[in-house]
């Protein structure tokens, strides 16, 4: 099994390496996608939910990142000060990043229709604490080992969302 931290230090290296650069946009696109692709490639941090749709079609499962990676290093970016200067930081919210929830592929493509992203411009069309929701996505949970006893789950998977990633991404609502 492969260790995520070394695909976190990594980006956390590559995006100091960067942040000079990060007030050109032409260096937006590439910079956040290499934070996108290194937690995409760390494996997966599974929270054990799973949608309806999903359940019942195993065919057409995948992993939907909750969290918006490439998002999430547009913040970073945004704020090295404090993202950038502590490793610890940067490793709770790259390990964050990596959170999964299992959904249909049609489902995982709805998801990725409620953010635009350019390269420049990001617009947000629904928080992302409110996206599954939005979607009327109804999410189960898993008991035990497998998914056919998986319960109906009450929460909410937004909770996951770290209050500085939803504060941030105010600024990029689409009223």
């Amino acid at each position: 099994m492969k260790d995520w931290r070394v695909y976190c230090r990594t980006a956390f290296n590559a995006l100091r390496a960067n942040a000079e650069l990060w007030s050109d946009p032409d260096y937006f696109r590439p910079i956040t996608r290499i934070y996108y692709d290194l937690v995409f490639c760390s494996g997966y941090n599974h929270t054990g939910l799973i949608s309806e749709a999903a359940l019942n079609d195993s065919n057409e499962r995948t992993n939907d990142h909750c969290l918006s990676p490439q998002f999430i290093a547009r913040m970073i970016m945004d704020n090295p000060d404090l993202y950038l200067s502590d490793y610890t930081v940067f490793e709770n919210l790259f390990n964050l990043a990596r959170t999964t929830v299992c959904v249909t592929k049609s489902e995982n493509k709805q998801l990725s229709l409620l953010t635009d992203n350019d390269g420049v411009d990001y617009k947000v069309y629904v928080p992302t604490n409110k996206k599954y929701g939005h979607l009327g996505i109804k999410l189960y949970e898993k008991v035990g080992q497998q998914w056919k006893n998986a319960v109906e789950y009450d929460g909410n998977v937004g909770d996951l969302a770290p209050q500085d990633l939803l504060n941030y991404e105010e600024q990029f609502l689409v009223k």
